[in-house]
């Protein structure tokens, strides 16, 4: 089962290193002739270049969380977001919010490696989209560059624009699935420790007679 995880944390840095990389081949490209045809890679190249992508992106998720993604990231967000869960159901009395979170991951670990698998999903986008997000923000900042140095074609300028607008997109998303990521947790938790007689459960029992009216109807 510790192969499911290791695909998302994976594919998570290698989708935000691929971003990393283009920019950097981009730019190399207009000092250097390289001797890569993306079009026509074989097969040692293509996995070197993953390998790279990889690389980039797992060293780039601190560089992008301290740079970029605490812009946008409010504070104390797993504990806002564990009292806001804690006021929908008061009456299971399950305060998290001064636990920290990691060991409350061990804790389903321990209990359900399934159920913290589902858990690590989000944590595994967020990273994914917050490293995106911050390879296009160079895009971004690179086309600015060429749109001065290449006598202001606004060619450059456009895509200059679409990158910024798709990074902050992105970013707001990587926030989003972070706080996805910390209700699983609590919801998780709950699931594990809560009695029976803790689950308020509302049945609504229709009438024999009011089963054949709204037949008939």
């Amino acid at each position: 089962m510790s192969i499911k995880v290791g695909v998302y944390d994976f594919f998570a840095h290698l989708i935000g290193g691929s971003f990393l990389l283009a920019i950097i081949l981009y730019i190399l490209q207009r000092l250097l002739t390289l001797p890569i045809d993306i079009a026509n890679l074989s097969s040692t190249q293509f996995l070197f270049l993953g390998t790279i992508a990889y690389v980039l992106g797992y060293v780039a998720t601190p560089i992008s969380s301290h740079y970029w993604y605490r812009f946008f990231v409010p504070k104390e967000l797993y504990q806002n977001t564990i009292k806001a869960l804690n006021k929908q159901i008061p009456q299971m009395e399950v305060n998290l919010d001064e636990m920290d979170w990691y060991t409350l991951i061990a804790f389903i670990k321990k209990q359900n490696i399934d159920m913290a698998h589902d858990i690590e999903q989000y944590n595994a986008i967020s990273i994914m989209l917050r490293s995106t997000s911050f390879g296009l923000l160079l895009f971004s900042v690179t086309f600015s560059v060429d749109f001065f140095l290449k006598n202001y074609v606004t060619g450059y300028l456009f895509l200059s624009v679409v990158c910024f607008i798709l990074s902050i997109i992105l970013i707001r998303e990587s926030v989003t699935y972070h706080t996805y990521f910390f209700r699983s947790i609590y919801q998780s938790v709950v699931a594990l420790i809560v009695q029976p007689e803790q689950i308020s459960v509302k049945i609504r029992v229709c009438k024999k007679d009011d089963s054949h009216n709204k037949v008939g109807n």
